[in-house]
């Protein structure tokens, strides 16, 4: 029996061999696209993306009998903005700063907690996202894109935040300090290293290797499957892996603290993030489990241990040899 033919003679595509072909050329362009969405290239995007300070509002807040205190936006003439906290000492200055990001809308909780004995002018920073606080994991899953871009675009809001110290004539760039707590560990590693401003990193509660960070903090079975997700979740982080970032912070000082008794952070991957760093750097032990934004006073115990820290020594004499290069 031959073949059914058409009018002009040609064999007809059966509809499987269409829809098959048709699904391909989907899937081909689904991956360029994917490809492009996810493509970031660092270290320098996170230079270009930060833009220049286009504005600055500040808005009096309560402070106390040593600090004065007001809410800041700063925007940026790449078209974002960020929000923050900002404690300035009472008196004379100029006086040395601190950049502090923690977890999502923290700025105020960090800035408010974070009590060195020596005077800082301290800017507390929230992620740059608009999005809401807390998020379902399907909310997660819709917004995935988005929530990456908040994170790769944090690094730059904290230069953009260091931007805005230098035009006070109150602050002595000379001595500032970058600070990050819990995910901001990771981010602040990062602008760290980008940033050459910041005589000292302190590194709380983070660690090295996404890989090992999500496998340790996903609850999911079987294993095989945690991986799977755990190494999916580190391809999508990569522009912003600590390891890639620790060991360019030198020779300005890098301090990391974690915690002993942490059931988020796997000491594995605090080990990874210490031997990524290069000298002079100080790894600082903890007897305390993870930090947390629904437990004021677990951030103000670790942060108590950071304020002692930067009057120790090991960030004193970074200082020194900042300002002296």
């Amino acid at each position: 029996m031959q073949a059914a033919r058409g009018r002009s003679g040609k064999r007809r595509c059966s509809w499987p061999v269409v829809l098959l072909g048709a699904l391909v050329v989907f899937l081909a362009l689904a991956a360029v696209a994917l490809t492009l969405a996810l493509s970031f290239d660092a270290p320098d995007e996170f230079r270009r993306q930060k833009g220049r300070l286009s504005s600055a509002e500040l808005v009096p807040a309560d402070g106390d009998s040593l600090y004065e205190a007001y809410h800041v936006t700063l925007g940026s003439d790449a078209g974002y903005r960020v929000r923050g906290y900002l404690r300035v000492p009472r008196g004379l200055g100029p006086w040395p700063a601190i950049v502090v990001i923690g977890g999502t809308n923290t700025g105020r909780m960090a800035a408010e907690l974070f009590t060195p004995d020596d005077p800082y002018v301290i800017l507390g920073l929230d992620y740059p996202w608009e999005g809401p606080r807390q998020l379902t994991w399907n909310q997660f899953l819709v917004r995935l894109f988005a929530v990456r871009r908040a994170m790769l675009l944090t690094p730059s809001a904290v230069m953009l935040g260091v931007d805005y110290l230098e035009t006070r004539g109150d602050v002595d760039i000379s001595g500032l300090v970058l600070a990050g707590a819990s995910f901001g560990a990771q981010l602040i590693t990062v602008a760290g290293a980008l940033d050459e401003r910041a005589s000292s990193v302190l590194i709380i509660y983070g660690g090295g290797d996404y890989a090992t960070l999500l496998r340790g903090n996903l609850k999911l079975e079987p294993l095989w499957l945690r991986s799977a997700i755990a190494r999916i979740g580190a391809g999508l982080l990569a522009p912003i892996e600590p390891l890639d970032y620790a060991g360019l912070i030198a020779p300005r000082r890098t301090v990391i603290m974690n915690g002993r008794e942490d059931d988020r952070i796997p000491i594995e991957s605090v080990e990874l993030l210490y031997e990524a760093a290069r000298e002079p750097k100080a790894l600082v032990w903890l007897e305390a489990g993870h930090i947390s934004s629904r437990d004021p006073e677990s951030i103000e115990r670790v942060l108590r241990a950071a304020s002692q820290a930067l009057s120790s020594r090991t960030i004193a004499s970074s200082r020194k040899e900042s300002t002296e290069r």
